[in-house]
């Protein structure tokens, strides 16, 4: 009965000692820090690192990387930082525009324009042309005073006299002058056929070419003679400027030296482009006191493709009309022309 009453009291016992720790247990599990949050972001989630990814992305280039590398819901905010550095590249485009704008210059720097009896200028050059040679007598002689004061000219030779003294035109070219064409044997050009013209031409430039290696590049119609439609014809056939004059001594027909010298001294200004003929010892005669004259007065000599490259449009034509001239001259009776001015080759008058 004793055993019975003692084992009775152990369980009692025993009964209250659990019932307390189950009191205990209960209070521990609410106050438990990995209890289950029932709302508000979990505890794992990525650190706010992503959210700082734009604004490190420009510094570091690795940046973007780092961001793909997250879940898809954290690396869209990265893509607008990749898509913002894509025009930073693009201020390089203008380099290749200004390259273009460079190769460009030259053909805006190009007038266009295919005749000249004269040119604008800023300083006080002029062209010296010789026309209807060489002659073997006379032009070499006219080489020697040229290059003794080391001047420069232009030479509008006949392909028939070219071919026949092709040294004299390979001296011109070595001592710096030019060569241009004045055809064959001089003939008034409109009053030949075309196929005529072409064939003037034509065997003037191979000739040229055989002695001296360059296509010329200008052309003196003999007499000045030309019309609208042969001079586009030349133009376009052969690819040939036309050169005319300015100044005019009339050298051909005043077979005078001191009369061809102040005739040019009188007329000649900078820019001009002045007509003599180095097939008349009278015009060779003039030519070292003329030169002497002019460099004294500052002239500076230049051959034709010089001075067209000297060229500046439009100012002579502000020269000439001032602001009180009128915008419209009145229209003048043309001059009449000399008849011997025209003379054809062969007639005994001389050559133009």
């Amino acid at each position: 009965m004793k055993v019975f009453k003692g084992f009775v009291a152990v369980l009692a016992l025993g009964v209250l000692s659990l019932g307390s720790a189950v009191a205990q247990n209960e209070g521990v599990a609410a106050t438990s820090p990995f209890a289950p949050v029932p709302s508000g972001p979990s505890v794992f989630a990525p650190p706010p690192a992503a959210a700082t990814a734009p604004a490190t992305a420009p510094q570091t280039p690795a940046a973007p990387a780092a961001a793909s590398a997250a879940s898809s819901a954290t690396s869209s905010p990265v893509a607008p930082a990749a898509a913002s550095s894509a025009p930073a590249a693009t201020p390089a485009a203008p380099a290749p525009v200004a390259a273009a704008s460079e190769k460009a210059a030259p053909a805006a720097a190009s007038t266009g324009r295919r005749a000249y009896n004269s040119v604008n200028v800023n300083e006080r050059y002029v062209a010296l042309t010789f026309d209807d040679g060489p002659n073997p007598e006379t032009t070499n002689k006219l080489l020697d005073m040229l290059k003794a004061r080391g001047v420069k000219a232009t030479f509008f030779v006949l392909g028939s006299r070219a071919s026949q003294h092709p040294a004299i035109l390979r001296r011109m070219i070595a001592e710096g002058h030019e060569v241009a064409n004045h055809s064959w044997n001089h003939p008034q050009l409109p009053k030949i056929s075309r196929a005529a013209v072409d064939k003037q031409i034509g065997d003037t430039n191979a000739a040229i070419e055989r002695a001296t290696g360059q296509r010329p590049r200008y052309i003196r119609p003999p007499y000045g003679a030309m019309t609208p439609a042969l001079r586009s014809h030349i133009e376009k056939t052969h690819d040939l400027t036309f050169i005319y004059w300015s100044v005019d001594p009339l050298d051909w027909k005043n077979r005078n030296a001191n009369t061809v010298r102040e005739r040019v001294l009188a007329k000649v200004q900078p820019g001009s482009i002045i007509l003599m003929h180095d097939i008349h010892p009278t015009t060779v005669a003039a030519v070292p006191q003329l030169l002497d004259t002019m460099i004294a007065r500052g002239y500076k000599f230049a051959t034709t493709s010089e001075l067209l490259a000297m060229d500046r449009p439009g100012a002579r034509v502000a020269e000439a009309q001032p602001a009180t001239a009128r915008a419209t001259p009145p229209r003048q009776k043309p001059k009449k022309r000399d008849p011997h001015h025209h003379a054809p080759a062969g007639s005994g008058i001389g050559l133009y």
